[in-house]
């Protein structure tokens, strides 16, 4: 059996002659079970904690519409960024969320108190020329109302993936 990773150029990457083989029969059917973490860190410039909690959003098929599942999963979502935080800490939300602007699904993290900085500093979308489908946006940053929002922009020309960078500094 082959290694499942491989010397290439200076850097390691995975090789897929060994252990595993990509497909999409093994991963099952759509809409996907999609994983959520979260961290609470310590900022020693602001002298105190941030907490981040992060997702990717369900994908499906049929398209970026809210969905029972979509709306379940930001329950959950917000159910692990309040077992991470305490009620002071600076706390972001984010990742991709495979919905558009006005969906359920972000009106709840929105009613939630927190603001999401895409949509609302008027950037035009999240993903970049490799993305041929329609509806420019995916992912969503959230701060809560215990943070000034230093610099945050979408890096449009970025060609890494189908998806912009989203920088945030606070």
């Amino acid at each position: 059996m082959k290694h499942p990773f491989r010397r290439n150029g200076g850097d390691w990457r995975p090789s897929f002659t060994g252990l595993c083989r990509p497909s999409p029969r093994r991963y099952g059917d759509h809409p996907r079970l999609r994983n959520a973490h979260g961290a609470r860190i310590y900022d020693s410039e602001r002298n105190g904690p941030v907490s981040i909690t992060h997702m990717h959003g369900l994908r499906d098929l049929n398209g970026k519409m809210d969905a029972p599942e979509r709306l379940r999963q930001a329950h959950r979502l917000l159910d692990i960024s309040r077992r991470v935080s305490q009620s002071d800490d600076v706390t972001v939300i984010c990742g991709d969320f495979n919905v558009e602007p006005d969906s359920e699904t972000l009106n709840l993290i929105r009613q939630e108190g927190f603001t999401e900085l895409v949509t609302d500093r008027g950037f035009e979308g999240t993903r970049n020329s490799q993305y041929h489908k329609p509806g420019r946006f995916a992912d969503y940053p959230f701060i809560n109302k215990h943070v000034e929002v230093i610099d945050f922009h979408v890096v449009s020309d970025s060609e890494v993936s189908d998806h912009c960078p989203l920088v945030l500094r606070i």
